[in-house]
């Protein structure tokens, strides 16, 4: 997938261990235009909610009632200083929403032999400071209906 797709859901991941699920957002834009990616990335944002809130989510996963959900943020190239700023916003808005928030980046670049892994930008590292919110902790989906554990006394030693 692609944020310039921002009608569909990237990918779903479901860490049953944790009870998680992760709705990810794959960017694969460059920031030459960042008015623009700013506005994809919002607008994917939006829908991701719109997708949760809905229902949709649980209709197609009934099983993760009781999760919490991750939104989950991979880039394929390294964000420029006011991108990291803006995704910073994002993750606050995320948060204050009552989700999580993952975030990283892959840069593809020295794979696809664009860039050598010795020259990646010295920006890419660049810390920002940002005034830090209070945590809030992820809504639970509804869990009356989830499941029992099986039982595994059934299982021998091999």
């Amino acid at each position: 997938m692609s944020l310039l797709d921002v009608d569909s859901i990237d990918y779903i991941g479901v860490n049953i261990l944790y009870k998680n699920v992760h709705v990810g957002i794959f960017d694969d834009l460059d920031w030459d235009d960042e008015a623009t990616h700013f506005a994809l990335l919002t607008k994917k944002i939006d829908r991701y909610t719109q997708y949760i809130r809905s229902g949709q989510l649980l209709a197609g996963y009934p099983n993760v009632r009781g999760f919490d959900i991750v939104f989950e943020y991979v880039a394929t190239l390294p964000m420029t200083p006011s991108a990291a700023r803006f995704w910073t916003t994002r993750e606050q808005i995320i948060r204050m929403s009552g989700f999580e928030v993952r975030s990283r980046t892959v840069d593809v670049r020295p794979a696809l032999g664009l860039l050598e892994p010795g020259d990646l930008p010295a920006s890419a590292d660049d810390e920002v400071e940002v005034d830090a919110a209070p945590l809030l902790l992820a809504p639970r989906l509804n869990q009356d209906d989830a499941p029992a554990m099986p039982s595994l006394r059934h299982v021998v030693s091999i």
